[in-house]
């Protein structure tokens, strides 16, 4: 008996460290990009998230756009280079997700943004003002916040509008 309540309680401690590490994992990007720096150049949201006023999705920027600005060397920051790099061997930045939501779940940028006349920050902060990629979403998008920001704005709340 005695060897079993041991096992239980190693077990339920790797348990609770699995689930401490994975709420606190932070995904760092290949790039460490400066929101900041790039809006007041006056480059627009939709320059490098060209999908999210037609998508369910918002999009990533891919090589080519910032290739468009990068071909040359504008700035002394190492990160640039690696753009070229990605565009020298024919691939993209492989830009890693920081908000997922459940398979069960379907969110669509367009609805919120363009129906809705969301403004981004509404959920993910003040990212323009951002001097590096976020490492894990700016709000814990949890079903209460969405159907309290439903609620306010007088959304429907129905389940099928969002579950699928």
């Amino acid at each position: 008996m005695k060897p079993f309540l041991i096992g239980l309680a190693i077990g339920t401690a790797v348990l609770f460290l699995f689930i401490n590490f994975g709420s606190s994992f932070r995904s760092e990007q290949p790039i460490s990009f400066n929101h900041k720096k790039h809006q007041e150049q006056g480059v627009e949201c939709a320059a490098c998230h060209s999908h999210f006023k037609e998508q369910t999705f918002s999009g990533m920027p891919k090589v080519a756009v910032c290739m468009e600005c990068h071909k040359d060397s504008i700035t002394k920051h190492p990160d640039e280079e690696k753009i070229r790099q990605f565009q020298k061997m024919g691939e993209e930045i492989p830009w890693r997700r920081v908000y997922q939501q459940p398979d069960d779940v379907f969110f669509s940028h367009r609805r919120h943004v363009v129906l809705a006349k969301m403004e981004c920050k509404a959920c993910h902060g003040d990212i323009g003002q951002s001097e590096k990629p976020p490492a894990k979403p700016s709000v814990k998008m949890t079903m209460k916040w969405c159907m309290d920001c439903h609620t306010k704005t007088k959304a429907n709340n129905d389940c099928l509008v969002c579950h699928v």
